[in-house]
C-alpha cells in the first residue's frame, strides 16, 4: 500500500524542464567574430603584399631598361681594375640620364680611357677634349672626362721628371764611343742635339764617331759645324786620333789648318 501511494505521487508530478527543438538552436556569435577578424587580417595582408610589390617595382627598374647605366658601370669597373684611373671616380657610378647623344659621348670617353691605359696620354687628352667640345649637354660624362684629363696631366708630368737630361745623353754617347759602339754613340749624340742644337762639343763628338765608323763625308760636315760654333774645335781636331782617317783629306787639312807638303813635280 505504501508502495502504491508512492507510485501515484511520482506519476502525478509534471516535469518542468523545457526541451527545445534541435533546429531552433542559435549559433554562437563568437564564431562570426572570429571569421570576421580572419577576413580582415587576410585582406590587410593582401594589401601589404601589393604595396610591397608596387614599391619594389618603383625602386628597381627592369633589366635592360637603362643601357647607359650598364655601359657606365662597365667602364667604371674596367678603370677600377687598372692603375691610376680609379682615383678619378667621384662620386661612384650612378644612373645617367640618357639622351640622343649619350651613346656617342660614352664611346669617346671609353676611347680616351683605353688610350690612358696604353700610356698614350697626349692622344687621350685630345679625345677627351673633343668630348667636352662636342657634347656639352652630357654633364655626368663630361665630369668624368675632366677627371681623366687630370690623370693625363699628372702622368705626363711624371714622365717628364723621368726623362734623361741632355748631359746624361751626351755621357752615354761618350761611353758607347769608347766601347766602339759608334752607331749607338751617334744615336745618343743626336738625341742630345735635339735639345741643344747650338752645342759645338756635341757636333764635334758626332764628327769623331762618324770618322771612326768610316763615314768621312758626314764627319767633315759635323766637324765644320763645330768649328763654326767654336774656333777651338780646330785645335782639338788637329791632334785627335779619332780623325786619323781624315788626315790625308785636303778638306780636313784646310779646316783644321794643317799645312800639306807640296805635290811632287812630275819628272
Amino acid at each position: 500500500m505504501a508502495r502504491g501511494v508512492a507510485h501515484k505521487r511520482t506519476g502525478g508530478q509534471k516535469s518542468r524542464k523545457v526541451v527545445r527543438p534541435a533546429g531552433k538552436i542559435k549559433a554562437k556569435p563568437a564564431s562570426k567574430i572570429s571569421h570576421g577578424k580572419a577576413a580582415k587580417a587576410k585582406a590587410s595582408s593582401g594589401k601589404a603584399k601589393a604595396k610591397n610589390i608596387v614599391a619594389s617595382r618603383k625602386e628597381a627598374p627592369p633589366a635592360g631598361k637603362h643601357p647607359v647605366m650598364k655601359e657606365s658601370m662597365k667602364m667604371e669597373a674596367k678603370s677600377a681594375l687598372r692603375t691610376g684611373a680609379s682615383s678619378a671616380l667621384n662620386p661612384p657610378p650612378r644612373l645617367l640620364r640618357q639622351t640622343k647623344t649619350t651613346s656617342a659621348a660614352l664611346a669617346l670617353l671609353e676611347k680616351g680611357i683605353e688610350l690612358i691605359f696604353q700610356k698614350e696620354f697626349r692622344k687621350a687628352r685630345h679625345e677627351l677634349k673633343t668630348l667636352l667640345e662636342t657634347y656639352p649637354g652630357e654633364l655626368d660624362i663630361l665630369a668624368r672626362a675632366r677627371s681623366y684629363i687630370q690623370i693625363c696631366d699628372r702622368e705626363e708630368a711624371a714622365q717628364k721628371k723621368q726623362t734623361i737630361s741632355t748631359d746624361q745623353l751626351y755621357a752615354l754617347g761618350v761611353l758607347e764611343h769608347n766601347k766602339a759602339n759608334y752607331d749607338m754613340a751617334i744615336s745618343y749624340f743626336l738625341q742630345s742635339l735635339e735639345k741643344h742644337p747650338d752645342a759645338d762639343y756635341i757636333y764635334y763628338s758626332v764628327a769623331a764617331s762618324m770618322a771612326m765608323k768610316g763615314d768621312l763625308a758626314q764627319s767633315l760636315e759635323n766637324l765644320r759645324k763645330a768649328v763654326e760654333l767654336n774656333e777651338d774645335s780646330r785645335v782639338y781636331a788637329k791632334n785627335d786620333a779619332d780623325f786619323s782617317a781624315l788626315q790625308s783629306k785636303r778638306e780636313f787639312a784646310e779646316l783644321v789648318g794643317i799645312s800639306q807638303p807640296p805635290a811632287a813635280e812630275p819628272q
